[in-house]
């Protein structure tokens, strides 16, 4: 349990979320990090608000797609914890997108307290249930205070300083073409194969991959059938930033 919390909390911490660990090194999977924490979250009050606020503020370099397809496979009081996490930010964020990837969590059909340690109190227990916010007994979660941590979270700037596998969200949106490039980063990849990596419908990718072609980012290299590269142009710029760009 101490070994996942201090992983959690140094994966927030490379991206910009308020834990004063030593950031991880390792590039960081934002969806993956966001369904983790909200199974975790139950047990520590400032791993959901952190994930809750970093989620409102910087919702743009969030693949709403993949993280549905993360949220999914959630169940029982991590599946609401998860839809609160949302609820929560959106408060912050004021985000369509947030809202939609909602749909993917499901409440609990006998409520409860979020927090355990809250739950193990008669008193708080209680006091919870009879305070509790809207956005906690939307998924049926007690909590009464809504404890944004915005002065916690780094701004965009900062964190595309730091992590160079968000840059790419950051030029071309949190969604499927960036999910293209980051698939070709180390290489060729058909269309076929960025449809399995992507987990895209082949349709999908290859619709996506002639619109990125279209705009100069990405070429098809010779001899055919190589599939699509990055174009020479957008490679250089993303070396001249310092930091490896890898895929998370």
């Amino acid at each position: 349990m101490y070994e996942a919390k201090a992983r959690l909390s140094a994966q927030w911490a490379r991206i910009g979320g308020g834990f004063t660990v030593a950031p991880h090194p390792e590039p960081v999977d934002v969806e993956r990090l966001v369904s983790e924490s909200a199974a975790a979250a139950p047990q520590d009050h400032r791993l959901f608000f952190v994930a809750a606020t970093w989620l409102g503020v910087h919702h743009h370099l969030v693949d709403v797609r993949r993280l549905g397809r993360e949220l999914e496979v959630l169940s029982g009081v991590a599946s609401a914890a998860a839809g609160a996490m949302l609820s929560v930010a959106n408060l912050a964020g004021g985000s369509p997108r947030l809202e939609s990837v909602a749909r993917h969590c499901a409440p609990l059909a006998e409520p409860r307290p979020l927090f355990d340690r809250i739950g193990r109190s008669p008193v708080l227990r209680e006091a919870a249930r009879e305070g509790s916010h809207p956005a906690f007994t939307r998924w049926g979660l007690w909590n009464e205070d809504v404890s944004l941590k915005t002065d916690a979270v780094r701004p965009v700037r900062w964190i595309l300083a730091h992590c160079p596998e968000l840059r790419v969200r950051a030029l071309l949106g949190a969604g499927l073409d960036a999910e293209i490039v980051r698939t070709v980063l180390d290489g060729p990849r058909t269309v076929a194969a960025i449809a399995r990596a992507t987990g895209a419908t082949y349709a999908s990718a290859h619709e996506a991959a002639a619109r990125l072609a279209a705009r100069g980012i990405l070429d098809a290299p010779a001899p055919a059938g190589r599939g699509v590269a990055l174009s020479p142009a957008i490679r250089a710029w993303l070396d001249a930033f310092p930091g490896a760009l890898r895929p998370a």
